[in-house]
């Protein structure tokens, strides 16, 4: 104390200085459709915003979300938006950049709406290009006019191209961009090639043999290794006049509306037919007859499919094959049989069994199965409730999949700061995140089907089935078809013949057919 005035010494700090936390930055950007260009301007965008990033030092880099030429009308199709939400949504992400609201969003509802999500979550967006930053914006107007334009450009454009393939549709300068199978895009013409056109003729010369088109993918698939035939494969190639050297044009069209996607044109818009456009791989009468067959056969399955299906339709399935059965009548009485016997020139070794048959078969499952109810459904809803109960109290390989998601996600985040830093180069960085990130995937799929076995349905339709009992007779003595389709969801024929029924709760009986 000197002169009654006390004297004062200041302690500066040496440790725990309040700092600002810094701001969690993620980029999102679309590219365009063509590979090379694509590769190109993912990796000038990611040097962009590292370099935005970097010289901002309230900043840390989160990720780069980038969708491959995907349009911006709808997020249904944008997986890496998606994942960008669902990150927001998780805390990992405070702040967006964006070049344009045209890149983030056309569709001027799901852009309001997704800000608001993000909003939500702590998370702003941050338009460069517009100016606009959800953090210090005060209203969505401004946000709504820009998306609004966006759209409309986006509608106007799509617009634009429709007319534009139209008009060329017209005056038959339309070029296709695909070449059906037998066919090659040459200097923007089909030009014949002769292996796959051989096996086109020849399945025009077996359709017409009478083969049904089940019998010529069998052979197909028997003789050729390289392609995968199926029954669709085989009513494109005999329904398409391209075949003929013509071409019906606007078979699909795309509306005005949003989200705009491709739609069967079944008569809302002209279609423009131009015949002799490029060489035939068959003769015009081959195809005619070909289109009249299939036309009479088509309405034959038709009407036994709506005439003649019967009572256990859609319920009962070949063991063997997998294939439904189908009724027919011989001597006057319904039999049931595989579909596949006699449709695809594979023989089935399945059984066939007449209705009275089948019914007098479920008679003896209902009863033995009522007299053993006790057992069967208290017991079996008692034992699944105490391993549903073990399962929630917890899952250890659900655990296992979460700590390695969570080192994973880790290595990515260090990857991304040496990127950033100027460690790594772009294409180790890529090359390392790729790797990553396709593991991450594979793990969150395996994820899902692990919690997805913890639902209790089946206790529920057990407790269902139980309740539905006390109503019905303890035993019976014909056939009934009210009990069958009450309590059996489908029937399985057995290679031996037995029947095995499967009741509501996955419970299936096999019963000896006598």
């Amino acid at each position: 104390m000197n002169n009654g005035i006390r004297e004062i010494k200041v302690i500066q700090p040496t440790s725990g200085m309040i700092t600002k936390e810094k701001i969690r930055t993620a980029a999102y950007c679309r590219v365009s459709t063509d590979s090379a260009d694509q590769i190109h301007s993912f990796m000038a965008q990611m040097r962009y915003y590292s370099e935005y990033i970097r010289n901002h030092d309230d900043m840390v880099f989160v990720d780069i979300y980038a969708d491959e030429g995907i349009t911006g009308t709808s997020i249904s199709k944008r997986d890496e938006f998606k994942r960008m939400l669902k990150d927001c949504k998780n805390r990992k992400i405070d702040r967006i950049l964006v070049k344009s609201v045209q890149r983030f969003a056309r569709n001027s509802l799901e852009c309001i709406e997704t800000v608001r999500v993000l909003a939500e979550n702590g998370v702003s967006v941050y338009f460069e290009n517009d100016g606009i930053d959800t953090r210090t914006m005060n209203s969505e107007m401004i946000l709504y006019i820009k998306s609004a334009f966006a759209q409309g450009e986006s509608m106007a454009a799509s617009k634009r191209m429709s007319t534009s393939v139209r008009m060329k549709m017209e005056d038959g300068t339309f070029v296709t961009t695909t070449a059906p199978y037998g066919y090659r895009l040459t200097d923007k013409q089909l030009v014949i090639c002769p292996e796959e056109a051989d096996i086109v003729r020849q399945i025009f010369a077996w359709y017409l043999s009478g083969l049904g088109m089940n019998a010529i993918v069998t052979r197909l698939n028997a003789q050729d290794n390289l392609h995968n035939w199926t029954v669709s494969h085989i009513r494109y190639i005999l329904s398409n006049e391209k075949y003929i050297g013509d071409m019906l044009m606007q078979k699909t069209y795309t509306p005005d509306i949003l989200p705009l996607r491709n739609r069967r044109n079944c008569g809302a818009r002209a279609k423009y037919y131009s015949e002799s456009t490029h060489e035939a791989i068959v003769a015009a009468e081959v195809f005619e007859a070909a289109r009249k067959l299939r036309k009479e056969r088509e309405d034959k399955y038709q009407r036994e499919k709506t005439t003649d299906k019967g009572f256990f339709g859609g319920m009962i399935y070949c063991r063997e094959c997998g294939w439904a059965y189908k009724r027919i009548m011989r001597k006057g009485d319904p039999i049931w049989l595989c579909s596949k016997k006699g449709a695809t020139g594979v023989s089935c070794r399945s059984h066939s069994y007449s209705e009275k048959t089948i019914f007098s078969t479920f008679v003896r499952m209902y009863n033995r199965f009522r007299q053993n109810e006790k057992s069967l459904l208290d017991e079996t809803i008692a034992q699944l409730q105490c391993l549903m109960n073990i399962k929630r109290q917890g899952n250890a390989q659900v655990s296992d999949i979460d700590e390695e998601l969570a080192n994973l996600c880790d290595q990515i985040t260090i990857y991304s700061r040496l990127h950033v830093k100027g460690v790594i180069d772009d294409i180790s960085y890529l090359e390392k995140t790729d790797n990553l990130k396709r593991r991450i995937d594979l793990l969150r799929l395996r994820r899902n089907k692990l919690l997805d076995e913890d639902d209790d349905h089946c206790i529920e339709d057990l407790r269902h089935l139980k309740n539905l009992l006390k109503d019905e007779p303890s035993s019976i003595s014909a056939g009934n078809e009210h009990l069958l389709a009450l309590f059996v969801t489908k029937i399985y024929a057995e290679q031996n013949g037995d029947l095995t029924f499967c009741l509501l709760g996955d419970l299936h009986f096999r019963i000896e057919v006598r």
